[in-house]
Parts: C-alpha cells; structure tokens; sequence
C-alpha cells in the first residue's frame, strides 16, 4: 500500500460496499443443522481485487470491513462474531500475497488464488470456527463445505481473472495482462 492516497481508499471505501452488499443481500445460506453450514455468496470477489490491486493489508482491511458492514446490513441470525470477519479479511491478505511480485495475470494465477483462499478461509478456517463456536461436528458439516467451495471456486477464478483484466486498467498500473 505504498500509494495509500484518496483516490485508493475511495477505491477501498467502494470494494467493501460492494462486498457488504453482497454479503447482505445477494448470498444463500444453507442451513443443515440449524446453524448456517454453507453460505455461496461473492463476497470475496471484491476482497481479492482489493488484496490484488492494492497489497494484503489493503485486502485485508476491506474484507474485514465488507464483512462486518454486510452482517449488520443483512437478516443475520445470531450474534456478530469478527472471528467470521477475520477469515473474510484473509482472503484479501492471500490474493495480496499472490500478486505481490508476480506482475502477470493468468487464468492458473487467478485459479491458485482462489483456490488457496477457499480451502484456507472457507473450508478449513470457517469450518473449524463453526465447529469451535456452535458445536456442530465436522462429519455434519464439512461434506457441504466441500460442495460449496467446489461450487465456488470455478465462479470465483473465472471473475477474478476477467475482473482483474478489465479494471487493472482504470485501476493500477502495476499488473500486465496476460502476454503483454
């Protein structure tokens, strides 16, 4: 975040929006147990791009903030717990860490991201925090876990990629499309 300037924390300020949109309003949560076991949402879309575009710490921050202005936002049940807030964050800290040196965007490269943010955030982190927090137990809830990262991750390395190389333009000049 060397250029931590207006005109990126405008740019910050709108991600988060957006991921909290998409946390609030456009995800299905499934419930197998009576606790929420699986929620397909495109929250993390808007978390990577800021982790890629403008470092970790950037990804971070608006997936922390997505995250908690999206539970408020929406018809949550349960109390709020930023341990949830926290995985979301690192999403955008892995996409940062991926495109930190690499100046190129390829599709493996947008497809290593997501996948890498999946399995860490969504099916390990999430699933032993639900099991720490709810008591549900992991036979219960990580075969749906898998099948909605497996859902998720074709969707999310597709945009990713395609959303990368069409604002990195308006964006930043730090990443090069693919074969430039």
């Amino acid at each position: 975040m060397k250029n931590f300037n207006t005109r990126t924390t405008i740019i910050m300020a709108l991600l988060a929006a957006l991921g909290a949109v998409f946390s609030a309003f456009l995800s299905v949560e499934l419930n197998f147990t009576g606790v929420k076991t699986v929620e397909i949402s495109l929250t993390p879309l808007p978390v990577m791009l800021a982790g890629v575009f403008f470092g970790p710490l950037a990804g971070g921050i608006v997936g922390f903030a997505a995250d908690t202005a999206g539970f408020f936002m929406g018809m949550q049940m349960g109390a709020y717990n930023p341990a949830f807030s926290l995985t979301m964050a690192l999403f955008g800290v892995i996409a940062g860490l991926f495109y930190l040196r690499g100046k190129n965007n390829t599709i493996w490269k947008a497809t290593l991201t997501a996948l890498t943010a999946q399995a860490v955030c969504s099916v390990v982190l999430n699933t032993l925090l639900v099991r720490l927090f709810y008591g549900v137990p992991l036979a219960v809830l990580l075969p749906p876990r898998l099948i909605g990262a497996a859902v998720e991750l074709p969707l999310y390395s597709w945009l990713l990629m395609v959303l990368i190389e069409s604002l990195a333009p308006m964006v930043s000049r730090r990443l090069k499309p693919a074969g430039a």
